[in-house]
């Protein structure tokens, strides 16, 4: 046998043997396919709506509420294209939002539930649906409407059941879209607000003149002087007080004010009360707000009670139309509660640079000593009332025996604090030991505050408080006291600016 031929025997049965291993595997053992998965295809939760239509369809609803009240708003377009809103009841002193009324009529365009809970039930007490709390008839352009019906809260979060006239099946809805839809009349009305100012510079440039009365009637009225062009503002101070004295301003005090008077964060309107449920509300007495910006926008509040967060207040010119008689109800309004931390402020702490702060209230007497010249003044207070019918505490005196009226007393009271630091002694200053002027303020609580002046030239003196030399101040100071205490003997009017 040939080597060629032994060569190609050997190839063919190595051919064989790999034929026969392919069918032994793929017939013998075959491979075991796949088990293939199948994955359901992915479906949307239904959608189910009370109320779907467009904004554009709705011209009006209708609010029934548990009281047996009503609130009906509709809606016409004019042939120009404007629409106007007519409303009944009306409201007599503030009248309504516009803009809360078409957002109102918006919504309830299209309301969707968040769950159907069961279709012809039986037995709607369970539901509160027998004798719904509250009832909406959204009315649309076409003549037709749908009326939602709302019941109780259902245990499930925040949702409650509601049903309209179109069928019986029984749906949640969410309970921030239930707020909405069951607002009082009162909550539409368009009440007096002020402009929102984040920037704190925003807030030193608009508002330009504020006023804050506290519980016992001490008014605090400050103005923004941009140009130190008001009469008294010799300190070139950026704020000026002009109540209850006149007194340049520490700015850096007033702007700490201002950033918590103008971020007014009013919650909610809670509803009407009579004059003879004040006194519940701390309206009885209550301390008073009032802002201006440079653009004229104005805003004056009440202010009431104070606690758990919140704070009452209400709106002045309401307030005094109550107190006149001119109107019946009061509306409250619910704020935080440190929108008016302020309510305890003492007024001195505003003023620049004055070397005591002793308030009026806490003051029994001031004697005044002018070289030999002596006026003893007595204060005393008394309850009286406004001539808008406010309860106020009036501070009157007198001096030497000489019976001196509120305003004249406030203004030399102020002369006697306003003693402006014009700075600290410098170091090896000389001055009297002695002194010819004193001004001692004695306290209700039985203690005494004495300021003494001892002359260092023609125009200064050093300032004594309470046996300290800190400070020098003007002669122009005492001048300005004494001429006021000498104008009130004279039963003149003490100026409210002077010039020191």
């Amino acid at each position: 046998m040939s080597k060629n031929l032994r060569r190609i025997l050997i190839a063919a049965a190595v051919l064989v043997v790999l034929i026969l291993a392919f069918v032994l595997l793929k017939y013998v053992f075959p491979e075991k396919e796949p088990v293939v998965e199948i994955t359901p295809t992915p479906s949307e939760a239904p959608s189910y709506y009370l109320i779907q239509r467009t904004a554009s369809e709705v011209c009006g609803f209708t609010c029934l509420y548990e009281d047996g009240s009503a609130f009906v708003v509709d809606m016409a377009e004019a042939e120009d294209g404007s629409q106007s809103l007519t409303v009944f009841p009306e409201d007599g002193f503030f009248g309504y939002s516009a803009t809360r009324l078409r957002s109102v009529m918006y919504t309830v365009s299209s309301v969707m539930a968040t769950s159907r809970i069961e279709e012809n039930p039986k037995d709607l007490s369970v539901y509160g649906l027998d004798d719904p709390a509250f009832t909406m008839t959204v009315r649309f352009a076409d003549g037709d409407s749908t009326t939602v019906y709302v019941g109780n809260q259902a245990p499930v979060q925040n949702y409650y059941y509601a049903n309209t006239d179109k069928d019986s099946t029984v749906y949640t809805i969410g309970g921030y879209l239930t707020g909405l839809m069951t607002r009082q009349p009162y909550e539409y009305r368009d009440i007096d607000s002020f402009p929102t100012y984040t920037e704190k510079e925003d807030i030193y440039t608009s508002i330009d003149h504020f006023r804050v009365t506290r519980r016992d009637g001490v008014s605090i009225e400050i103005w923004l002087d941009p140009d130190y062009s008001m009469e008294g503002n010799i300190s070139s101070s950026s704020y000026m007080m002009t109540q209850p004295l006149v007194s340049p301003c520490n700015a850096d005090n007033v702007e700490a004010l201002l950033e918590n008077l103008a971020t007014l964060n009013r919650e909610a309107i809670l509803g009407d009360v009579g004059a003879d449920r004040l006194a519940e509300y701390g309206l009885d007495r209550p301390a008073r707000i009032f802002l201006e910006d440079v653009l004229g926008n104005q805003l004056e509040l009440v202010v009431g009670t104070a606690g758990e967060g919140r704070c009452i207040a209400a709106i002045a010119r309401q307030y005094d139309a109550l107190m006149a008689g001119e109107t019946d109800e009061l509306t409250l309004l619910s704020f935080t509660e440190t929108d008016f931390d302020w309510i305890g402020l003492n007024y001195m702490s505003l003023q620049i640079r004055t070397p005591w702060i002793v308030g009026i209230r806490d003051a029994a007497a001031v004697i005044y000593n002018f070289d030999g010249e002596v006026y003893d003044m007595e204060l005393y207070e008394y309850d009286d009332v406004t001539g808008s019918g406010l309860p106020v505490v009036r501070t009157c005196s007198h001096i030497n025996g000489k019976d001196v009226g509120e305003t004249n007393t406030k203004r030399i009271y102020s002369r006697t604090l306003n003693f402006r630091q014009v700075n600290s002694l410098p170091e090896g200053a000389v001055y009297e030991e002695g002194y010819n002027t004193s001004i001692t303020i004695r306290l209700k609580d039985g203690t005494e505050r004495v300021m003494t002046f001892h002359k260092m030239n023609e125009r200064q003196f050093a300032c004594s408080l309470d046996g300290k030399v800190e400070y020098y101040i003007y002669l122009s100071n005492l001048t300005n006291l004494r001429s006021a205490l000498e104008r009130a003997m004279d039963d003149r009017e003490v100026p409210l600016v002077y010039e020191r």
